[in-house]
Protein backbone atom coordinates (compact mmCIF):
# COMPACT_ATOMS: atom_id res chain seq x y z
CA UNK A 1 0.00 0.00 0.00
CA UNK A 2 1.63 3.32 -1.04
CA UNK A 3 1.94 6.37 1.41
CA UNK A 4 -0.35 9.28 0.64
CA UNK A 5 1.39 11.75 -0.21
CA UNK A 6 0.62 15.49 2.63
CA UNK A 7 -1.14 17.59 0.40
CA UNK A 8 0.82 20.57 -0.52
CA UNK A 9 -0.09 23.52 2.10
CA UNK A 10 -1.17 26.74 0.70
CA UNK A 11 -0.19 30.37 1.71
CA UNK A 12 -2.30 31.88 4.48
CA UNK A 13 -4.61 34.56 3.05
CA UNK A 14 -4.49 37.82 4.99
CA UNK A 15 -6.63 40.63 4.38
CA UNK A 16 -5.62 44.65 4.64
CA UNK A 17 -7.15 44.85 7.20
CA UNK A 18 -5.59 41.72 8.98
CA UNK A 19 -2.48 43.07 8.15
CA UNK A 20 -2.77 46.74 9.70
CA UNK A 21 -3.71 45.08 13.08
CA UNK A 22 -0.56 42.54 12.89
CA UNK A 23 1.81 45.66 12.02
CA UNK A 24 0.16 47.74 15.10
CA UNK A 25 0.38 44.47 17.49
CA UNK A 26 3.54 44.74 16.70
CA UNK A 27 4.70 48.29 17.16
CA UNK A 28 2.39 48.07 20.09
CA UNK A 29 4.36 45.15 21.56
CA UNK A 30 7.75 46.90 20.64
CA UNK A 31 6.54 50.42 22.59
CA UNK A 32 5.60 47.93 25.78
CA UNK A 33 9.09 46.51 25.72
CA UNK A 34 10.51 49.93 25.80
CA UNK A 35 8.30 51.48 28.00
CA UNK A 36 9.31 48.41 30.43
CA UNK A 37 12.87 48.63 30.01
CA UNK A 38 13.07 52.11 31.12
CA UNK A 39 10.59 51.68 33.68
CA UNK A 40 13.73 49.05 35.21
CA UNK A 41 16.27 51.20 34.64
CA UNK A 42 14.77 53.97 36.39
CA UNK A 43 14.02 51.40 39.15
CA UNK A 44 17.19 50.13 39.56
CA UNK A 45 18.65 53.43 39.54
CA UNK A 46 16.39 54.53 42.32
CA UNK A 47 17.22 51.89 44.11
CA UNK A 48 20.78 53.17 43.97
CA UNK A 49 20.19 56.88 45.27
CA UNK A 50 17.80 55.55 47.95
CA UNK A 51 20.76 53.48 49.24
CA UNK A 52 23.56 55.29 48.71
CA UNK A 53 25.60 54.02 46.45
CA UNK A 54 24.81 56.67 43.67
CA UNK A 55 25.85 59.97 44.86
CA UNK A 56 23.86 62.89 43.46
CA UNK A 57 25.39 65.70 43.61
CA UNK A 58 22.77 67.87 41.35
CA UNK A 59 20.24 67.05 44.18
CA UNK A 60 22.57 68.82 46.88
CA UNK A 61 21.10 72.17 46.62
CA UNK A 62 17.66 70.79 48.02
CA UNK A 63 18.99 69.33 50.56
CA UNK A 64 19.44 72.66 52.64
CA UNK A 65 16.04 73.93 51.20
CA UNK A 66 15.46 77.28 49.74
CA UNK A 67 13.31 79.02 53.04
CA UNK A 68 15.80 80.92 55.35
CA UNK A 69 15.91 79.82 59.21
CA UNK A 70 13.52 81.67 61.38
CA UNK A 71 13.54 81.77 65.04
CA UNK A 72 13.55 78.08 66.40
CA UNK A 73 14.42 76.25 63.23
CA UNK A 74 17.33 73.97 62.60
CA UNK A 75 19.79 76.37 60.72
CA UNK A 76 22.57 75.33 58.14
CA UNK A 77 26.00 76.53 58.12
CA UNK A 78 28.52 76.98 55.22
CA UNK A 79 29.44 74.58 53.00
CA UNK A 80 33.00 72.74 54.24
CA UNK A 81 33.01 74.82 57.65
CA UNK A 82 35.39 73.94 60.26
CA UNK A 83 35.10 73.79 63.92
CA UNK A 84 35.71 77.24 65.22
CA UNK A 85 38.51 78.11 67.45
CA UNK A 86 37.39 77.25 71.38
CA UNK A 87 39.35 80.19 72.48
CA UNK A 88 36.78 82.42 70.16
CA UNK A 89 33.50 81.03 71.41
CA UNK A 90 31.10 82.59 74.25
CA UNK A 91 28.58 80.76 75.77
CA UNK A 92 25.81 81.07 78.15
CA UNK A 93 24.54 77.84 79.75
CA UNK A 94 21.20 77.92 81.51
CA UNK A 95 19.69 74.71 83.55
CA UNK A 96 16.08 73.69 82.47
CA UNK A 97 16.98 70.75 84.99
CA UNK A 98 15.63 69.99 88.30
CA UNK A 99 19.20 69.00 89.64
CA UNK A 100 21.01 72.60 91.35
CA UNK A 101 24.47 73.45 90.22
CA UNK A 102 24.33 71.45 86.73
CA UNK A 103 24.85 74.58 84.60
CA UNK A 104 27.89 75.90 86.74
CA UNK A 105 29.44 72.46 86.38
CA UNK A 106 28.79 72.30 82.74
CA UNK A 107 30.31 75.86 82.03
CA UNK A 108 33.22 75.03 84.27
CA UNK A 109 34.15 72.54 81.91
CA UNK A 110 33.51 73.63 78.73
CA UNK A 111 36.09 76.10 80.50
CA UNK A 112 38.30 73.87 80.41
CA UNK A 113 38.49 73.19 77.08
CA UNK A 114 39.25 77.29 76.34
CA UNK A 115 35.46 78.70 75.88
CA UNK A 116 34.37 81.92 77.57
CA UNK A 117 31.60 81.39 79.60
CA UNK A 118 29.56 84.68 79.92
CA UNK A 119 27.03 83.54 82.34
CA UNK A 120 25.13 80.89 83.93
CA UNK A 121 21.54 80.21 85.17
CA UNK A 122 18.14 78.90 85.61
CA UNK A 123 16.38 78.92 82.64
CA UNK A 124 12.41 79.99 82.81
CA UNK A 125 9.89 77.79 81.57
CA UNK A 126 10.18 74.09 80.52
CA UNK A 127 12.14 71.94 78.04
CA UNK A 128 12.22 68.40 78.42
CA UNK A 129 14.73 67.25 75.66
CA UNK A 130 18.56 66.69 75.85
CA UNK A 131 20.72 69.86 75.03
CA UNK A 132 19.58 72.83 72.58
CA UNK A 133 21.65 75.25 71.50
CA UNK A 134 20.74 78.56 70.11
CA UNK A 135 22.68 81.03 68.12
CA UNK A 136 22.67 84.21 65.83
CA UNK A 137 23.70 83.72 62.41
CA UNK A 138 27.28 84.48 63.15
CA UNK A 139 27.56 82.04 65.97
CA UNK A 140 26.17 79.15 64.08
CA UNK A 141 29.12 77.27 63.47
CA UNK A 142 30.45 78.25 67.10
CA UNK A 143 26.66 76.28 67.82
CA UNK A 144 27.57 72.87 65.87
CA UNK A 145 31.08 72.89 67.04
CA UNK A 146 30.05 72.69 70.84
CA UNK A 147 27.06 70.45 70.03
CA UNK A 148 29.95 68.05 69.60
CA UNK A 149 30.34 67.45 72.88
CA UNK A 150 26.72 66.98 74.00
CA UNK A 151 25.06 63.68 73.06
CA UNK A 152 21.72 63.99 71.21
CA UNK A 153 21.84 67.72 70.92
CA UNK A 154 20.12 70.31 68.48
CA UNK A 155 21.03 73.23 67.28
CA UNK A 156 18.33 76.45 66.37
CA UNK A 157 18.27 79.47 65.25
CA UNK A 158 17.66 82.53 67.70
CA UNK A 159 18.51 86.36 66.44
CA UNK A 160 18.23 86.98 69.83
CA UNK A 161 21.87 85.50 70.31
CA UNK A 162 23.63 87.63 68.34
CA UNK A 163 27.37 87.26 69.55
CA UNK A 164 27.31 84.47 71.69
CA UNK A 165 25.73 80.57 72.39
CA UNK A 166 23.24 79.70 74.60
CA UNK A 167 23.30 76.33 75.78
CA UNK A 168 20.06 75.06 77.62
CA UNK A 169 20.47 71.46 79.25
CA UNK A 170 16.98 70.27 79.17
CA UNK A 171 15.23 67.11 81.43
CA UNK A 172 16.60 64.40 79.83
CA UNK A 173 20.17 65.67 79.58
CA UNK A 174 22.76 63.47 82.25
CA UNK A 175 26.18 64.74 82.20
CA UNK A 176 29.30 65.30 79.81
CA UNK A 177 31.30 62.44 78.50
CA UNK A 178 34.97 62.78 80.84
CA UNK A 179 37.67 65.86 80.26
CA UNK A 180 39.73 63.03 78.58
CA UNK A 181 36.21 62.76 75.76
CA UNK A 182 35.11 65.96 75.33
CA UNK A 183 38.49 67.33 74.60
CA UNK A 184 38.81 65.10 71.75
CA UNK A 185 35.29 65.96 70.62
CA UNK A 186 36.06 69.28 71.06
CA UNK A 187 39.60 69.64 69.42
CA UNK A 188 38.94 67.30 66.09
CA UNK A 189 39.40 69.64 63.15
CA UNK A 190 37.52 67.38 60.71
CA UNK A 191 34.54 69.82 58.79
CA UNK A 192 31.25 69.80 60.48
CA UNK A 193 28.58 67.59 59.23
CA UNK A 194 25.48 69.43 58.05
CA UNK A 195 22.32 68.39 59.50
CA UNK A 196 19.46 66.75 57.11
CA UNK A 197 16.66 69.25 56.49
CA UNK A 198 18.13 72.87 57.98
CA UNK A 199 17.33 75.75 56.37
CA UNK A 200 19.73 78.67 55.22
CA UNK A 201 21.32 81.18 57.51
CA UNK A 202 19.51 84.69 57.03
CA UNK A 203 21.28 87.81 55.57
CA UNK A 204 21.43 89.09 58.88
CA UNK A 205 19.68 88.79 61.83
CA UNK A 206 16.25 90.44 62.74
CA UNK A 207 15.03 91.42 65.96
CA UNK A 208 13.22 88.50 67.40
CA UNK A 209 9.05 89.12 67.67
CA UNK A 210 7.17 87.46 70.80
CA UNK A 211 6.06 84.48 69.92
CA UNK A 212 8.19 83.94 67.35
CA UNK A 213 10.52 81.09 68.20
CA UNK A 214 8.83 78.06 67.33
CA UNK A 215 9.04 75.11 69.68
CA UNK A 216 8.03 71.34 69.16
CA UNK A 217 5.97 69.12 71.40
CA UNK A 218 8.66 68.35 73.81
CA UNK A 219 9.88 71.82 74.43
CA UNK A 220 8.19 74.99 76.28
CA UNK A 221 9.37 77.92 77.28
CA UNK A 222 11.46 80.37 75.17
CA UNK A 223 13.12 83.09 77.48
CA UNK A 224 16.43 82.84 78.85
CA UNK A 225 16.74 83.18 83.11
CA UNK A 226 18.22 86.47 84.71
CA UNK A 227 18.95 85.34 87.95
CA UNK A 228 22.16 82.76 88.41
CA UNK A 229 21.58 79.19 89.25
CA UNK A 230 22.12 78.71 92.69
CA UNK A 231 25.33 76.10 93.63
CA UNK A 232 24.70 72.72 94.65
Amino acid sequence: MNPTSPQPVEPRKTSPRLQFREARQRRQNLAFSVIASIMVALSLLSLLVFTGILPTPFFNEFSQGKDEAKAGEVPCFPEDSKPASLDGIHATVLNATGRPGLANSIAQSLEEQGVTIDATGNYEGQFYGTVKLTAGRSQVVAAYTLARAFTDSTVRYAPSDPASVTIILGERFTDLPSSEEVAALLSNTDPLKQVENCKLIPAEDETEQPGEEETSPSETGTEQATEPEPSE
